[in-house]
């Protein structure tokens, strides 16, 4: 095998379903298969992944698997950083499906005045409802969802990667994003296409995403300037000025799109009523949580 000049990685746990179209786009890339590896960590899939990815390092001899007991994804990547043979890093997520050229045109574009690259996620908005989760980014973020991204591995190394401490996985892609873009120019790349298709969660599940909002004072805490910067003057203020108000606003009136589906519209101003209900009950924890952040 010739000179590796990406390395790309994607964590992965019990999608294996997702993770087959995904890897059959990377293993089909235009970029030649001897510059770049595809690094795959099994982040304790109990669904049948182990074995498919055996199989596909057989058949193909870019891929790469790592094998790990359940750590998060920040974990995963964090792995596979440190085994990874190229000078360049690219992310993206068992849920997607990057475009064929995708590499290619990430290999083209990383020019030496810039430190990473994020690119257009798209997803199917026909197939959006409220029990999905998708990313729709085509012009350009701060966040810098990590779906679709690509970092110079030293500047990786150099801010240590990916912080495991955060409670969920989320935030911690942000919060590379944000420190890489302290280092250098983070160019936003429409050609860089990677394809987000809905995906259909539990109820359950997502009545809890509200959860989430834990991490936004772990954000906040590593360094409430690039907070204030990027998000907004505080974790609480976001919260219940932005996400309480504005966001709950926007959803509640989303879901009235369905009524000619009324099992969804329902469901949908259900969830957004949990939500709700849940940022009040949370709010004496994260008042308090952010004076004692107050007080350090």
């Amino acid at each position: 095998m010739g000179k590796i000049k990406i390395s790309v990685i994607v964590p992965t746990y019990n999608r294996l379903a997702l993770l087959e179209r995904q890897v059959d786009q990377l293993v089909n890339q235009t970029l030649d298969v001897k510059e770049y590896e595809v690094i795959i960590v099994n982040d304790g899939s109990s669904d049948g992944t182990q074995e498919f990815l055996d199989a596909c390092m057989k058949s193909h001899p870019n891929v790469q698997v790592i094998h790990q007991i359940n750590g998060g994804p920040a974990k995963a990547r964090n792995t596979a950083v440190k085994a990874a043979n190229g000078s360049i890093i690219a992310f993206t997520d068992d849920d997607c499906e990057v475009a064929r050229d995708w590499l290619q045109v990430i290999l083209r574009e990383m020019s030496d005045e810039v430190v990473g690259l994020q690119g257009m996620t798209y997803t199917d908005n026909k197939k959006v409802t409220p029990l999905t989760h998708q990313i729709d980014n085509r012009k350009g973020h701060h966040s810098i969802p990590t779906c679709n991204a690509a970092y110079r591995r030293d500047r990786l190394i150099q801010i240590d990667g990916f912080d495991e401490s955060f409670p969920y996985p989320h935030n911690e892609d942000t919060d590379v994003g944000w420190r890489m873009q302290e280092l250098g120019i983070v160019k936003f790349c429409a050609d860089m296409k990677v394809y987000h298709p809905p995906r259909t969660d539990q109820f359950s599940k997502v009545a809890k995403r509200m959860n989430i909002l834990d991490s936004e004072f772990t954000l906040y805490e590593k360094n409430p300037q690039l907070y204030k910067k990027y998000r907004n003057t505080n974790p609480l203020r976001h919260i219940y000025s932005n996400v309480f108000v504005n966001v709950m606003l926007y959803y509640t009136y989303s879901r009235f799109k369905y009524w000619k589906r009324p099992k969804l519209m329902i469901q949908g101003l259900a969830i957004t009523l949990i939500w709700w209900l849940d940022l009040i009950k949370k709010y004496p924890r994260y008042r308090s949580i952010y004076q004692s952040m107050r007080q350090l």
